[in-house]
C-alpha cells in the first residue's frame, strides 16, 4: 500500500481545512445560542455634546433640575424617530424608526441596534414590568407585544366592536390595563402607515382592560401622546389636529379604574405642538414643541423650555430620571439633568 506523501501544501492545507471546519463549528453554535443577533448601527462609543442654547427658565423651581442640564446626541440616522421607552431590565433606550420601519435600541455603552425590523410601521413603544414591549403599529391597526425580538404577537385589532384606526402612543398602569391613542394619521400617510378608513368615524383614547377587552373611553380630536399622573389618578392626553377642526393641547382627565372623566384643558405649548409628552415623579410634565421641551408642572404652569437642534417628538426618562431621552426626526438626544 502506497502512503500518501506529505508535503507543507498538504500538512498546511490539512490545517486549513481544520480550522474552517471549528470556525464553521462554531459560528453554528453562536447562532443556535443567539440565532436572531441584532444589527448593529452603531458602535460603542461616548455621546458627542450638541451645540445649542441652554435651558430657558419661565420659573424658580425648574433653576436646580435645569440650570446646568445639557443635550447630547446619541444618534442622527434614523429617518422619523417616535416612541420611546427605557427598558430597565436591559438598561435600553427602545425608540421607533416610522418612516424605516424599525425598533431600534440604544445601550449603555452607547451602541445602537435594530431589535425589530420591517415592522408594520411601528411608533409608540411601552415597557410592562415584566419586560414584555407594548407596540402601537399602524400598519396593521393593532396593539402588539413582543420581548425585543422576533415577530410581535397581535393583542388588539378592535375597541367596543369595531376596528381601530391607527394605534399611535402608549402607556401602561401599574395595575397592567394599556392606554393608548388611535388618530387617523397612520391610515392617512402612505409613508407612515396602509392608506384606509375609520371604521369607527371616530379617533379615541382606548383602554385594554384586565380582562383583556378594549374599550374606547374618551372620544378626542385625533388624540396624540399618553400618560399618566405618578399616583394614575390623573389621565393626559394630547390633541393635535392638522386641519383646525379641534384645539391643539393637552388635556387631563380624572381616571377611576378604566374610566375617565371631567376632561379638561391642561397646558397648550408655545411653538409646535405636543406630539408626545412624559410625567416625573414630580408630576411635572415634559412635552414635545416645536422647538424642544416644555416643562409644566402639575398645574400647568410653563417652568422651561430645554431647546433642541430642531423640533422634536417625544420624550421619555430612565427609571432613575436623571436622563431625559428625546426623539425628533432623524436624532435621538439625552439630557443629563440635576434630578
Amino acid at each position: 500500500m502506497t502512503r500518501p506523501t506529505m508535503t507543507r501544501r498538504t500538512v498546511f492545507g490539512t490545517g486549513a481545512a481544520l480550522a474552517a471546519m471549528r470556525m464553521r463549528k462554531a459560528s453554528a453554535a453562536s447562532l443556535n445560542e443567539n440565532p436572531l443577533m441584532p444589527a448593529r448601527l452603531r458602535s460603542p462609543g461616548p455621546p458627542e455634546m450638541v451645540q445649542v442654547s441652554s435651558p430657558q427658565i419661565h420659573h424658580s423651581d425648574a433653576k436646580p433640575v435645569l440650570e446646568a442640564a445639557r443635550l447630547f446626541s446619541l444618534y442622527s440616522q434614523a429617518s422619523w424617530s417616535e416612541g420611546p421607552a427605557w427598558w430597565p431590565q436591559q438598561r435600553t433606550l427602545i425608540w421607533s424608526d416610522v418612516v424605516g420601519r424599525r425598533v431600534l435600541g440604544w445601550r449603555e455603552d452607547g451602541a445602537v441596534d435594530v431589535l425589530l425590523d420591517a415592522t408594520p410601521f411601528i411608533n409608540g413603544n411601552a415597557v410592562a414590568p415584566d419586560g414584555r414591549i407594548f407596540h402601537c403599529e399602524h400598519g396593521h391597526r393593532a396593539i402588539s407585544c413582543s420581548r425585543g425580538a422576533r415577530n410581535p404577537m397581535v393583542v388588539a385589532t378592535h375597541a367596543s366592536g369595531q376596528r381601530l384606526n391607527a394605534p399611535n402612543d402608549i402607556v401602561i398602569a401599574n395595575d397592567g390595563t394599556v392606554w393608548f391613542s388611535e388618530p387617523t394619521f397612520g391610515i392617512e400617510n402612505p409613508k407612515q402607515g396602509v392608506p384606509s378608513r375609520s371604521e369607527s368615524g371616530k379617533t379615541s383614547v382606548c383602554c385594554i382592560g384586565s380582562d383583556g377587552i378594549t374599550h374606547r373611553v374618551a372620544d378626542m380630536t385625533q388624540p396624540n401622546g399618553v400618560a399618566f399622573s405618578p399616583d394614575e389618578r390623573v389621565f393626559y392626553a394630547s390633541q393635535t389636529p392638522e386641519h383646525n377642526e379641534g384645539e391643539i393641547a393637552i388635556f387631563a382627565f380624572d381616571r377611576e379604574g378604566p374610566r375617565l372623566s371631567n376632561r379638561r384643558r391642561f397646558a397648550v405649548v408655545p411653538h409646535g405642538i405636543p406630539d408626545g409628552f412624559t410625567v416625573d415623579r414630580r408630576g411635572w410634565v415634559w412635552s414635545s414643541s416645536g422647538v424642544g421641551v416644555e416643562v409644566f408642572n402639575s398645574s400647568g404652569l410653563h417652568l422651561a423650555t430645554v431647546p433642541t437642534p430642531h423640533l422634536c417628538s417625544n420624550c421619555e426618562f430612565d427609571h432613575e430620571q436623571n436622563r431625559l431621552f428625546i426623539t425628533g426626526a432623524e436624532s435621538l438626544w439625552v439630557l443629563h439633568l440635576n434630578a
